[in-house]
């Protein structure tokens, strides 16, 4: 199972387009994330990509009224069970995850989830933290597809049980 998780694309479909279109070519993907702000990148994508799953939520900077036919149930978070592995995909925005990733690992673990993936910071990373509960929560932020001077994407891969994370970059 392969999903590649994008988030912030404000606008730059090529991108998302091109990463999409290279693993397709190197033999498939299974899903899409997209974590908020370019929900209209995504609908553009959905249209090119028809056969691919598109799993999305709302940013900051989108709107519900950007949501086409094309993706329905799209909010501000979700909650998708892949291989009986259950994500959680926000923006962060409503959690102030600019400030603090505390209060987003704790709705997390709330809501049962096994790993919480989120944008806004427009920064890459995977890390381990544990929230007030004392269980530990995997965050896993793919960084900004559209923004930034680095420009990256996750490549989230679940390997005999194990979740994988790799990152890339765009030239």
């Amino acid at each position: 199972m392969k999903i590649l998780v994008f988030s912030d694309s404000h606008g730059n479909v090529n991108h998302m387009r091109s990463v999409i279109k290279s693993h397709l070519d190197a033999g498939g993907i299974d899903r899409v994330f997209f974590l908020g702000d370019g929900i209209r990148d995504v609908i553009t994508l959905a249209k090119i990509f028809p056969s691919i799953h598109f799993d999305c939520v709302l940013g900051n900077c989108d709107s519900p009224r950007d949501v086409s036919a094309g993706l329905t149930d799209t909010s501000y978070e979700r909650l998708v069970t892949v291989c009986n592995r259950k994500f959680l995909l926000m923006h962060g925005h409503k959690y102030d995850v600019k400030y603090s990733y505390y209060d987003a690992v704790d709705h997390a673990i709330e809501l049962g989830a096994d790993c919480l993936l989120f944008g806004h910071t427009h920064k890459a990373e995977d890390i381990i933290l544990e929230g007030t509960s004392g269980k530990e929560m995997r965050l896993i932020n793919p960084g900004s597809c559209g923004m930034g001077f680095h420009p990256s994407f996750a490549l989230l891969e679940l390997v005999c049980g194990e979740l994988v994370c790799g990152f890339g970059s765009f030239n």
